[in-house]
């Protein structure tokens, strides 16, 4: 096909515009994807075809490499072709233990598995069906192995204190036991104590909330720490449990009877699966746009996370029917779609294509989302990059979320209002929707990070339903809320894949107008916090606020120069971001006077003097400290898999005294080691961080002190995941921070 950009489609559509675009869209900026291709798509995405995918998608019990994935995929492929998208292709890697680490992560011990029927009879003191896996898939735990056996039940109580077994016999029996990790309890009760299996328990607060009656997906290695194997267990909904317990708590004798069929898969069945479909890009293919969501979760996994698997595939639908129809031009870039396993999944799959590292230039991560906020209530959260990422992607996400937002929320009680993005089978209520900061809590943790490096968006809403269970069903899904996250997600995609030097001057001016408005509101933080400070903090408070402005003009400069991948030898767009920069950098020249005129000035106030914030004996040491990243190692901080206690052991990791949560879901530590860039000092690290935390209002838990990096980084260290050196001598001015 002949190149046509998009600037010179919008061009050539011009007129027919004015007739496609329908009501106007919001006031101010230019949109950075012009109306006539809103409308397009608008008029092309469909709740109701991503819903019917998602219900087909809820009938699989997808644990990470069965038969039912398998399944799955296949449809998945075959429906892709269906649509148009020839390159669909399986990705299968061999998983032998599910400790195989791919990057800095594994799988926990989950391996490949084939499981038919399982049931849990009660055979005493009454004939009854506890559970079975017709109802609940997810009451069998992941990793369990065939067993036909009627044995006594023995109470234990928390399952992995071996406390809990004293003066109990459990051996060829049982137990009753829980509230702990399942590896745990399988490790102390049947590889320790020799019982048969277990009936774990879980009534903690937990993902499936207050759902009495859900079973909660569970998984274990199907061996013990010795290399034995282990053999079964059951996870009991808190109704069941509670059940058996009073029971036992009345002195009846309780015998149960199992029957479960089950088999660890071997050789080259062994593998997990990640489906592979792409859009080519027609003048730089290698420059990708990745859009993934995680596969796996027990039946039905409606929300989690059915609904990111079909509202990727309908964006991919919805984009492909655009160029088949002549609507659009090819894209000059790839957009790629990825249904990958949890957690590991984007590893897996550069462990496969490590050639893509560096040429992958933004990626949406969509998990858990279309819920029906009259059914549950929620809202649907769009959480930008991290900040050490620095490009043009939360500007555009910004901009097409608020457009979304205006479009979806105008007018309500205006029934003939076309522009509401709403299903025939959905609500037509009010879209309660946010733009959050970067909080690395799901799959987008995998890339939004130094050693992968792609500034990925998160779609999911929050909070989430019960999950985990086979209580995570379709009646939590509202058609008109996947019609709206998929329009947002091609509106992404429609930016990357086309924009060209014609095209550009919104995109450039979107990410100005949003790097000025950034820098003035970090400017009345740091004014703000010289208002309040007293005589003996404002000096700290300056210098805090002259490196919260350093930082942003810095990452507000990076964002503007990542576009100009986008427009290759276009000299007027490239001109237009010299032009740009260079007016940041006045703007923030005059934001940093005025700080320090209204720190003068505070100064007389308070009777002190002005006088630079010398640097500690501590800061001026962490100051010549330089982290690097070794080559070749994937990931950031652990999440799961307890790489780092793996690594050093469980004593030498405590000795870093480093917070519980450091590896899942503190911001300030991510953030600390997604900043290392091998230029970056220790200290540079931590006000970098500490920029961050302050300028998107993160609460104070995410918080880190200099020391608490400065103790990372040698952990870090210590695992060899990073190096530290010395440099010669300290930044010029750093000494005396002080204009």
């Amino acid at each position: 096909m002949k190149r046509t950009s998009l600037g010179a489609f919008v061009a050539g559509t011009l007129v027919a515009g004015f007739v496609l675009a329908g009501a106007p869209g919001p006031p101010g900026r230019p949109a950075v994807l012009p109306e006539p291709w809103l409308s397009l798509i608008r008029g092309e995405v469909n709740g109701n075809a991503a819903f019917n995918n998602l219900a087909v998608i809820a009938t699989y019990h997808r644990t990470l490499g069965s038969d039912q994935i398998q399944e799955l995929l296949l449809r998945l492929q075959k429906k892709c072709r269906d649509y148009g998208i020839e390159s669909a292709e399986i990705l299968r890697v061999p998983v032998k233990t599910g400790y195989e680490f791919f990057g800095l992560q594994n799988f926990d011990g989950q391996v490949p598995t084939r499981t038919g029927r399982a049931e849990l009879r009660l055979v005493e003191p009454a004939a009854r069906l506890i559970t079975t896996t017709e109802s609940a898939p997810s009451a069998l735990i992941q990793g369990s192995r065939s067993a036909d056996l009627t044995a006594p039940v023995v109470w234990i109580g928390p399952g992995a204190d071996p406390k809990s077994y004293e003066g109990k016999d459990v051996r060829g029996k049982i137990v009753l036991a829980g509230n702990a990790l399942p590896e745990d309890v399988k490790e102390m009760a049947i590889h320790r104590f020799g019982a048969a299996g277990v009936l774990f328990y879980f009534d903690m607060p937990h993902n499936s909330g207050d759902d009495q009656d859900a079973n909660l997906d569970m998984w274990w290695s199907p061996w013990g720490k010795d290399g034995r194997e282990s053999t079964f267990g059951f996870s009991l909904s808190n109704n069941q449990f509670r059940f058996l317990k009073g029971l036992l708590d009345k002195g009846e004798k309780v015998v149960v009877k199992v029957k479960i069929e089950a088999e660890i898969k071997q050789g080259d069945e062994a593998v997990f699966e990640t489906l592979d479909a792409a859009i080519p890009g027609s003048e730089f293919p290698d420059e990708e746009l990745l859009i993934w969501a995680h596969i796996d979760h027990a039946l039905p996994g409606a929300v989690d996370n059915g609904s990111g698997c079909a509202v990727i595939l309908e964006v991919a639908r919805t984009l492909q029917a655009l160029i088949d129809n002549g609507l659009v031009p090819r894209p000059r870039r790839t957009i790629r779609f990825l249904w990958l396993p949890h957690v590991s999944g984007l590893y897996m799959y550069f462990s496969k294509h490590p050639e893509k590292l560096g040429k992958v230039r933004g990626g949406i991560s969509i998990d858990s989302v279309g819920i029906d906020q009259t059914v549950f209530s929620s809202y649907f959260a769009a959480a930008k990059p991290s900040q050490a990422l620095p490009s043009y992607w939360p500007a555009v996400l910004e901009s097409l979320a608020g457009e979304l937002r205006e479009r979806a929320n105008r007018d309500l009680l205006d029934y003939r209002n076309p522009d509401g993005l709403y299903a025939p089978e959905g609500s037509r209520d009010e879209f309660h929707m946010r733009v959050i900061p970067y909080n690395g809590f799901g799959d987008e943790m995998q890339s939004n990070n130094n050693t992968v490096g792609i500034p990925t968006m998160a779609f999911g809403c929050l909070p989430v339903p019960p999950r985990h269970s086979q209580v995570n069903s379709l009646s939590y899904i509202d058609p008109t809320g996947l019609r709206r996250v998929a329009y947002l997600a091609a509106g992404l995609a429609a930016v990357f894949g086309w924009t060209d030097g014609r095209s550009a001057g919104p995109l450039i001016d979107e990410v100005f107008g949003a790097g000025r408005a950034g820098l003035v509101r970090e400017s009345n933080l740091a004014l703000a916090a010289l208002a309040g400070a007293e005589a003996r903090t404002i000096a700290a408070a300056f210098q805090r606020g002259r490196a919260l402005l350093r930082c942003g003009l810095e990452r507000e400069r990076a964002m503007l120069e990542s576009i100009r991948p986008l427009v290759p030898g276009e000299k007027e767009a490239l001109d237009l971001i010299g032009l740009r920069l260079r007016q940041e950098a006045v703007l923030a020249a005059a934001l940093a006077a005025e700080l320090g005129a209204e720190y003068r000035r505070r100064c007389g106030e308070l009777g002190c003097r002005p006088r630079p914030a010398e640097l500690s004996a501590e800061e001026r040491e962490l100051d010549a400290l330089i982290p690097t990243a070794v080559p070749g190692i994937m990931g950031t901080s652990a999440y799961f898999g307890d790489y780092y206690e793996r690594v050093l052991g469980k004593d030498k990791l405590q000795s870093f005294d480093l917070a519980p949560d450091f590896s899942y879901g503190h911001v300030g530590y991510a953030e600390a080691h997604n900043f290392i860039d091998g230029r970056r000092s220790v200290l540079e690290i931590y006000e970098a961080v500490d920029s961050e935390l302050w300028s998107e209002g993160y609460p104070a838990a995410h918080g880190v002190s200099l020391r608490e990096v400065a103790s990372y980084m040698r952990m870090l260290e210590a695992a060899k995941v990073i190096t530290l050196t010395t440099r010669a001598r300290k930044t010029p001015g750093r000494e005396a921070r002080h204009d």
